[in-house]
């Protein structure tokens, strides 16, 4: 028989206390701020009118009391921004009824001790990614993690897993465990090579399969498999991130571009006499370490979605910039490098965006659309795509909830 704890205030931010320490993204709990020390799904109550338990109840408010003013003083002094919630996963949840098994991605982070480590993820996009997913799980259920490389041998509950993201094929991951429903949507095949009939097999079980691009498109056409362009979840972000106009800032940020890069680029930056470009913000998706935790990794990519909704315009490099910036409505450039690594996830997406730099013949251009102001307006290309990812997830989210 299940049970599910029932904290209060002391014994709850005691756990993630000790959580914080320990940085164990595993141990995920469903935790209820409630008034009873524990409940069974037979609700049964357990009786605290036994004075020994009363009297050790006591003491353990006593004795968690301390740590949790140290823990909660260190919050406050070390909260970079006043909205940021500070429980993110471990918010406050008091209706289960509907809770369904719900799986989330994550990326593995142990480059020393992975057996596959050419596919350990520093890339802050992959989070962005899954937090593009959670916006569609029940609000009333944690999320399990799963890790995007042992796919395989995940052995945990039974979850509904949405597949979005970048996948190199291999043996951890071209299959699934049994113990997972995979919900396959903008989803990116690297490597067609890792496309063997046993990844054959395991696709064609769970079409049709929502391609991120056209070049996944088509591999998949060719192996007989039932596909669709999809296009990138994150062009949903706008449902949990979107800023209102007065929260907007005069910020114009680079994202892993600078000045100096490609001179012809920078030229046709700097004729867009609608911004000033002397003071300019620079943000990489590279700047956390192997050792954080998911949570630390949710967190930077929640802050680094706040700064894209609210800024004048970002020039960027990464996909997974450009893209949550036409979600949340934020003007956005796009830089093509001449040569770089993986450019077929990109195929069939340029045409979402604004973009200076070389197209497929290797010809500089730049493509911008503006307002009557002369400041760059996104292409609205993107929103039959956006709105036919949330009607899609929706409905199977739904279906799954009423099963």
């Amino acid at each position: 028989m299940k049970q599910y704890i029932f904290l209060n205030n002391y014994q709850l931010l005691l756990l993630i206390f000790f959580y914080k320490l320990n940085k164990n993204d595993n141990f995920i709990i469903k935790i209820i701020l409630d008034t009873k020390f524990m409940k069974n799904e037979d609700s049964n109550k357990i009786s605290l009118e036994n004075n020994k338990k009363k009297k050790k109840l006591r003491n353990l408010k006593i004795l968690t009391f301390f740590p949790f003013l140290i823990y909660f003083s260190w919050v406050i002094l070390n909260e970079k921004k006043k909205n940021e919630k500070f429980f993110f996963f471990l918010q406050e949840k008091k209706n289960l009824s509907y809770c369904k098994n719900f799986g989330l991605l994550v990326y593995f982070k142990d480059k020393n001790n992975s057996l596959f480590k050419e596919n350990s993820s520093e890339n802050i996009g992959d989070y962005i990614q899954s937090l593009a997913a959670l916006q569609f799980l029940p609000k009333n259920c944690f999320p399990y993690l799963v890790d995007r490389e042992y796919l395989r041998y995940y052995n945990g509950p039974m979850v509904n897993l949405i597949m979005n993201g970048w996948f190199l094929l291999y043996e951890g991951n071209k299959i699934v465990s049994d113990k997972i429903n995979p919900i396959y949507l903008s989803f990116h095949i690297y490597n067609e090579k890792g496309l063997d009939s046993e990844a054959i097999k395991n696709l064609k079980k769970y079409e049709p399969i929502g391609s991120r691009d056209l070049f996944t498109y088509n591999i998949l056409k060719n192996k007989n498999i039932k596909s669709y362009f999809s296009a990138c979840l994150t062009l949903t972000l706008d449902i949990d991130y979107a800023a209102k106009k007065s929260e907007r800032t005069n910020e114009i940020i680079f994202v892993d571009y600078s000045f100096g890069q490609i001179p012809q680029v920078d030229k046709s930056l700097l004729s867009l006499k609608a911004y000033n470009f002397k003071e300019i913000i620079k943000l990489t998706h590279m700047n956390f370490k192997i050792s954080e935790s998911h949570i630390e990794r949710f967190k930077k990519a929640k802050y680094l979605l706040d700064r894209y909704a609210r800024a004048k315009l970002v020039v960027t490099t990464r996909l997974h910039v450009a893209f949550p910036c036409l979600a949340l409505k934020t003007p956005v450039i796009f830089v093509r490098r001449k040569k770089f690594f993986d450019q077929n996830r990109f195929s069939g997406l340029y045409q979402f965006l604004n973009t200076v730099g070389y197209n497929e013949h290797g010809k500089f251009e730049a493509k911008f659309k503006f307002d009557r102001r002369n400041y760059i307006k996104n292409p609205n290309y993107y929103r039959k795509y956006a709105n036919n990812l949330k009607k899609t997830l929706r409905t199977i989210i739904n279906k799954i909830i009423k099963n």
